[in-house]
């Protein structure tokens, strides 16, 4: 009896071991947090991120994300700067009233889908992201020549250039481009950002190439989405601005576990 006994432990011992090789994974990982930064290239503009992790197992991890983006409409094209006092100027976005920026703070979860082989593995792991988004819209300045009305005539004269920004009674003179001697300097009206508040979704697939668990190196690449609660003025023509922002996305990580 004291034999079957004996043959019985071992055998459900031995089905253990077999049966759970994910659960002894689980159990085995080393590695508690991970902090990873980068730079996100998205349809919608550029940005640059901070993530922090907490690691719960192999396969699956908590995040808390603070990003900042700039938001860039590539397919705006500059005009050329034409100043008077000197040969080079800064090329303007003619049409455009406001530069809109954005900070996100999100939670979300890192998923695994496939581990990594023994060697030079790729683990692929399902990202999610919800949060919220405080846009900041900052006016647009151009150097307006009030004198030079004439674009064949110039006037030169050391008060007639102008730092202008977009409003109903600048509209005629910030909409002809016969007058705009070029954009004025990106610190120009820092002190007049606007807040709005919005949210923020995203999700995407995750590919971690690195060599050791202790580093992380990765591509991130998916979907993303913000909402604001009103249209974002950044152009001067209605029609072309929204409060939605829905983009595609490529994320470079690199950082540590520990």
């Amino acid at each position: 009896m004291c034999f079957v006994a004996l043959m019985g432990a071992g055998m459900k011992l031995s089905a253990q071991k077999v049966e759970s090789p994910k659960l002894q994974a689980q159990k085995d990982y080393m590695f508690k947090r991970q902090m990873v930064g980068g730079i996100r290239l998205q349809s919608t503009g550029l940005g640059f991120y901070l993530e922090y992790g907490l690691i719960k197992n192999i396969y699956r991890t908590h995040l808390f994300l603070l990003e900042y983006e700039w938001h860039i409409d590539y397919r705006d094209k500059k005009s050329k700067a034409y100043p008077i006092y000197t040969q080079t100027g800064r090329d303007y976005y003619f049409g455009v009233q406001n530069r809109f920026h954005e900070i996100r703070f999100s939670y979300g979860f890192e998923k695994a889908i496939a581990d990594k082989a023994a060697r030079n593995g790729v683990r692929l792991s399902w990202v999610g992201f919800v949060g919220g988004a405080l846009g900041l819209v900052k006016p647009y300045y151009l150097n307006i020549d009030y004198l030079n009305t004439d674009p064949n005539t110039q006037v030169f004269h050391p008060y007639n250039i102008v730092a202008q920004k977009y409003s109903a009674a600048t509209k005629s003179v910030f909409l002809d481009p016969n007058v705009i001697d070029e954009a004025s300097p990106i610190s120009k009206g820092l002190s007049e950002m606007k807040p709005v508040i919005g949210g923020h979704v995203r999700t995407g697939l995750n590919f971690d190439w690195g060599t050791r668990d202790a580093f992380v190196k990765s591509i991130e690449a998916g979907v993303s989405l913000d909402i604001f609660y009103k249209k974002i003025p950044i152009y001067v023509n209605e029609s072309s601005n929204h409060f939605l922002f829905l983009g595609l996305y490529v994320s470079f990580h690199i950082g540590k576990r520990w």
